[in-house]
């Protein structure tokens, strides 16, 4: 149970931060300013980041969580 709840913690951190903030695009769009030509490897680097994460959750629940509590 406390694993679950910590996880739900951490994901409600995480949405209230999403949701709170200014978009970065919100300024650049105001000011009519052209993109940098490297603007287009952020989304790519913000997927790999939160796909990293979850394989890193998935796999300490693989290595870890199941075989501690397997046949429980």
């Amino acid at each position: 149970m406390k694993p679950l709840r910590s996880l739900l913690v951490t994901l409600s951190a995480v949405v209230v931060v999403a949701l709170g903030s200014t978009p970065a695009w919100a300024d650049t769009v105001a000011a009519a300013k052209p993109k940098p030509w490297h603007f287009w490897i952020a989304p790519i680097l913000a997927l790999g980041a939160f796909l990293i994460v979850i394989a890193l959750l998935v796999g300490y629940y693989v290595r870890v969580l199941g075989p501690k509590y397997r046949g429980r």
